[in-house]
């Protein structure tokens, strides 16, 4: 993974992506579906946008949104935090950020306040508690919480 020094970038594409985020999280009277596809327009990668829930107050990183992936039927709760790019701690000062993908798999259900710190996949059926912070990759059916995040138990899927 090539590092790269992140510099404030304020062009119009950028401008847009702030707008459109601030209205798909600030705004406490449209409906989670349409969250979803406020993002989606603003460059979130999303499966299938309506058939996802997004929490009021939800973030996505607007540096690199096009590096975040949603899958379908996801519910992510308020305050959720979902970041694209990352200290690079190798470095003696805080200018080195890298960029990596987060991937969100389907049927996925994130807590309230949950921050996603570190470039990761959460497989699909995943459950995360609130107030967790996730730092490593999340296998499908799991569920997991605490901060940094630790698995609880497998999920038992009975379909009936």
């Amino acid at each position: 993974m090539k590092k790269k020094i992140l510099k404030k970038n304020y062009s119009s594409k950028r401008v847009y992506r702030k707008v459109i985020f601030f209205i798909a999280s600030k705004t406490p009277f449209i409906p989670g579906k349409y969250r979803a596809l406020l993002f989606c327009w603003g460059g979130v990668k999303f499966d299938k946008p309506l058939s996802c829930f997004l929490g009021y107050n939800v973030y996505f990183d607007d540096l690199h949104p096009e590096l975040i992936s949603v899958g379908s039927d996801t519910i992510i709760t308020e305050g959720t935090r979902v970041l694209s790019h990352f200290l690079d701690v190798t470095y003696d000062d805080f200018d080195h950020q890298y960029c990596a993908k987060v991937y969100i798999g389907s049927k996925v259900f994130i807590g309230m306040n949950t921050v996603i710190i570190k470039p990761i996949t959460i497989g699909n059926g995943a459950i995360i508690g609130a107030n967790s912070v996730l730092n490593k990759n999340i296998p499908s059916y799991t569920i997991w919480g605490g901060n940094p995040a630790k698995q609880i138990m497998n999920r038992i899927i009975n379909n009936k």
